[in-house]
């Protein structure tokens, strides 16, 4: 359990200068004097960082622990976040956010080495649904500094009050020092058959394409409300409320695949992205109704598959997790760097309305991604593509 609290802790401090900036955008342009486009280019650099160097960053985790990893992250996310909160320009910022993408680059692999060494397989799946739950909950922490910091003392307290949290984090991961790794042989784990490489490639690919879509949301969603006509704060609690929302049911999916082991995760994952297209359009339309609607689809469906990736893929590959999810978060990275950063240009050039169309056929394309992947791991280990679930017999693990 406290390994678990440790993973969660260490991914939500890993993402969550990007969600304080895109939750507390509105204060900063103003102080800053920034437009979308440079926003969208500030919260790109951490995701762009943390892609770049995700795999590299779970090789070395692979080699020096998950309790070392942790400490490294938290370290980086306090300087990451303070620096955030004292920039007084635009490149200071950018600098900031660098550096929290290697704190990102580098808590993902650790935690993620860290369930998959401490956690039995029949409670992996809710494992990964927790500790996923670090990007609600970093959009949560990112929605109430809005009105419960940034109105009352200022969006810099948001930053350092997040600075002092990775702080504590870093300490607390220094003096429990490394878990113990109990689950370190191939036969303690007779179904680590690995990945193919050509699906582990394809399912990055779908990664990056709904990371793209899903962190466009998280950056620029209050924004987008406050031009709509929304009160900052009421976007504040509703962006609050979504994450919430999202917390929730990826938690419930982890459970549930413990509970449905023959069910596919990935075919999973690309029905929720459908669903989360509809949300994406939408807020689309700019009507305040509709984009409360839209807010709570686009997170309950179209960004609650992050821990059900992670599950899929350390399922297979429990011996080597973080250097396995280093490639898949190297996809989630990119995709998050490029999403941002495209949306900003988009809304500068057209609108939000334009913008969150295109989020929306992104999202459309990683579901089809995922289920070509899925396809191709499938025919790679001899399993047909499509089978016929009959009643009365006895469920074949899914590996796919």
């Amino acid at each position: 359990m406290t390994t678990l609290l440790q993973a969660v802790s260490v991914t939500t401090t890993g993402v969550l200068p990007a969600f304080l900036l895109g939750a507390l955008a509105v204060q900063i342009r103003d102080d800053l004097d920034l437009g979308p486009a440079q926003m969208g280019i500030a919260a790109a650099t951490l995701f762009a960082v943390a892609g770049t160097l995700a795999r590299p960053m779970g090789s070395i985790v692979q080699r020096v622990g998950a309790g070392r990893g942790m400490v490294y992250s938290a370290c980086l996310a306090t300087v990451a976040l303070a620096g955030a909160g004292a920039a007084p320009s635009f490149p200071v910022l950018v600098a900031a956010l660098f550096i929290g993408g290697l704190a990102n680059a580098m808590a993902q692999p650790s935690a993620n080495l860290g369930i998959s060494r401490s956690i039995s397989s029949n409670r992996l799946g809710l494992a990964f649904g927790v500790k996923q739950s670090s990007i609600p909950m970093a959009s949560l922490l990112g929605g109430l500094a809005v009105p419960g910091v940034a109105l009352l003392l200022g969006w810099r307290y948001a930053f350092f009050f997040g600075a002092a949290l990775a702080l504590c984090l870093a300490f607390w991961a220094l003096v429990r020092g490394q878990a113990p790794m109990a689950l370190t042989t191939a036969a303690a784990h007779p179904e680590d058959r690995g990945t193919p490489r050509a699906g582990l490639v394809v399912l990055t690919i779908g990664a990056g394409l709904a990371a793209a879509a899903a962190t466009s949301l998280g950056v620029f969603l209050v924004d987008s409300m406050v031009q709509s006509g929304i009160a900052p704060s009421t976007a504040g609690y509703l962006f609050a409320g979504a994450a919430v929302i999202g917390l929730g049911i990826r938690i419930l999916l982890g459970a549930l695949m413990d509970r449905m082991p023959t069910r596919s995760p990935y075919v999973l994952i690309a029905n929720l992205l459908v669903a989360g297209v509809v949300g994406y359009w939408m807020l689309s339309v700019g009507s305040a109704a509709l984009m409360v609607i839209g807010t709570l689809l686009a997170y309950s469906a179209g960004w609650t598959w992050p821990g059900l990736l992670h599950f899929a893929v350390v399922r297979d590959n429990r011996l080597a997790a973080a250097s396995a999810t280093g490639v898949v978060q190297t996809g989630l990275s990119l995709g998050a760097a490029g999403g941002p950063l495209l949306f900003g240009l988009l809304v500068s050039a057209t609108s939000y309305s334009t913008a969150w169309v295109v989020a929306g056929f992104v999202a459309l394309a990683a579901a089809i991604t995922f289920r070509i992947g899925r396809r191709m791991i499938r025919k790679s280990r001899g399993v047909p593509v499509f089978t016929l679930r009959r009643p009365f017999t006895n469920p074949v693990k899914e590996t796919s």
